[in-house]
């Protein structure tokens, strides 16, 4: 199951990759980016087991589209200013389509917390369509996938998730900085800090899903490995942010 699940991430991240070389363009970036956000948003709800997966899917797929909509056409202030307001309005839909299921319904509470997480995940996934309006975009993007790669290695061994939570950052945090030597725009201690959060969340990702064991079929497969990439290319994105200032 962990190798599928790798499997799963070399194909999308393989596209992001050729999306981001087309620095001419915005619109791959985008389109890939919604892709992902699209399979997320099928696959998460049945991940989790909610009681009534498709008013999730349908909130998760509406709320990431027009995030994704808003940052390749509509940039503010900042390029993610508008998953803010998505993000509320998300979160209100989640809640409305709950109360709609009756008291009587099962699982309501799940419900909220479990389409919330994903609605949020989702949208914050548009981070990807946000690299390709800036410069640095394309080195973001190369960096993340080679820090994702090196924690992927380690996180589908069989090794106690103790050890992946040492390991998974260490090897990330190394390649990371390693790519700062190609010709991508991004400074060493920038890729060091892109590969110890992609490293952390990788890890900690794991350690969920084995205690969870949530991974069980191609669901849980696609989630999980959307999940993970969309999570990473937001903490890249608000990482350098920070980072482009120092």
């Amino acid at each position: 199951m962990r190798i599928k699940v790798l499997l799963c991430g070399l194909v999308a991240v393989a596209l992001l990759t050729g999306a981001a070389s087309l620095s001419e363009l915005t619109w791959p970036m985008g389109m890939v980016t919604a892709i992902l956000q699209l399979v997320f948003a099928y696959t998460w709800p049945r991940m989790v087991r909610s009681d009534a997966p498709w008013p999730i899917t349908i909130i998760l797929a509406l709320s990431s589209l027009a995030a994704t909509a808003a940052t390749v056409f509509m940039p503010g202030s900042s390029v993610m200013s508008h998953s803010v307001e998505v993000i509320a309005v998300g979160v209100l839909l989640v809640f409305i389509s709950q109360v709609l299921r009756g008291a009587a319904a099962e699982g309501r509470l799940a419900g909220v917390v479990s389409g919330v997480t994903g609605m949020v995940l989702a949208v914050l996934g548009s981070a990807w369509a946000a690299s390709a309006q800036v410069g640095y975009g394309f080195g973001l993007t190369v960096t993340t996938v080679i820090s994702l790669l090196g924690a992927g290695a380690v996180v589908v061994t069989r090794l106690p998730n103790r050890m992946t939570m040492i390991l998974a950052p260490l090897i990330a945090v190394a390649l990371g900085a390693a790519a700062s030597a190609l010709p991508i725009d991004i400074l060493w201690f920038q890729g060091a800090v892109i590969g110890l959060l992609v490293g952390l969340l990788v890890g900690s990702l794991r350690a969920l899903a084995l205690a969870s064991r949530s991974v069980r079929n191609i669901s849980g497969i696609l989630g999980l490995s959307c999940g993970i990439i969309l999570i990473s290319g937001a903490a890249s994105w608000y990482a350098m942010e920070v980072l482009a200032f120092i």
